[in-house]
């Protein structure tokens, strides 16, 4: 989600009328800053994080918004060999090819960390790779280590692929390994700029932000929010 975030924050002031400042973090984290009671105007979370958030006052039930979703990936550095991943078999041997592997840390609550322990699990994989798993604390930490050769492949939501010199996308992982991220917006309650707040929120889903959603890789919602 930083991707498109980032595009939102780099042209939105303009289109809003405010200069908004953008804090970045895991899932765990993000939960754990609103609910230590740390300013925030708008929070970006799953749907459920934030009916969580709701339910205990912290943020606006009306206003809130489906932004889109994120889907994973599997990347390599630029100019190593493309291993085939469009079966879970493929992948599977992609992953048992592999010498080093960065994922995100689940210990930080990252969401995709979570699920890739998970995973590497039911696959039957996780005592094997797990000499070879290098864990950072999130995606694009991991991506970023593939492009500086710490490791052979890395798998992250494919919005944290693509901004990072040196990595390349192989594609999206297959459907039966897939995890797609819904992400959703909500003005907070002590918001102190609430009316900017909401004016990000539909800025984000407007046809000048679709081009740049797009290109971060950020599936839009299918309720009506514009497509590039």
């Amino acid at each position: 989600m930083k991707a498109p975030l980032d595009a939102a924050v780099a042209l939105s002031e303009t289109a809003v009328g405010e200069h908004p400042s953008a804090t970045f973090g895991t899932a765990g984290a993000v939960h754990d800053r609103v609910m230590g009671e740390c300013p925030v105007d708008l929070v970006v979370l799953a749907p459920a994080r934030l009916d969580e958030f709701v339910n205990q006052k912290l943020v606006e039930a009306q206003g809130r918004r489906t932004l889109g979703t994120l889907r994973l990936g599997f990347a390599v550095r630029i100019g190593a060999p493309r291993p085939a991943i469009a079966t879970e078999a493929d992948t599977r041997a992609a992953l048992l090819a592999a010498p080093a592997i960065g994922l995100a840390d689940p210990a930080s609550g990252a969401t995709t960390g979570i699920f890739f322990a998970k995973l590497l699990g039911d696959m039957g994989l996780a005592e094997r790779l797990r000499p070879r798993v290098r864990l950072f604390p999130d995606g694009t930490a991991a991506v970023e280590a593939l492009a500086r050769g710490e490791v052979a492949v890395a798998m992250g939501q494919i919005s944290e692929i693509g901004p990072v010199v040196g990595a390349v996308l192989v594609g999206p992982l297959p459907d039966a390994l897939q995890l797609r991220t819904v992400c959703a917006a909500a003005v907070a309650v002590h918001a102190a700029q609430p009316e900017a707040a909401r004016g990000t929120i539909t800025y984000l889903r407007s046809p000048e932000m679709a081009s740049a959603v797009a290109t971060a890789a950020f599936d839009p919602p299918a309720d009506g929010a514009a497509r590039p």
